[in-house]
């Protein structure tokens, strides 16, 4: 019991089945696979969303304003 509550404040317990994408278990080994093909899908299309998110915020261009007025 101790090494679950260890694995749980550390981020979780490692992924046994090898479905989850983040290497720890989020529930998918339960999955059919076409859910699991599916959910795998809308995972990674988050993951590059948020991916392409931070390279536009850590490039060399400054931050994009709201607010197209001239100065």
């Amino acid at each position: 019991m101790q090494i679950r509550a260890t694995q749980i404040q550390e981020g979780g317990s490692p992924c046994g089945c090898g479905r989850s994408p983040t290497g720890k278990c989020i529930g998918w080994h339960g999955l059919e696979e076409g859910e699991y093909r599916q959910r795998l899908a809308e995972w990674e299309l988050e993951d590059y969303k948020r991916r392409a998110q931070e390279l536009w915020n850590d490039s060399c261009t400054s931050p994009r304003s709201n607010d197209n007025t001239a100065s």
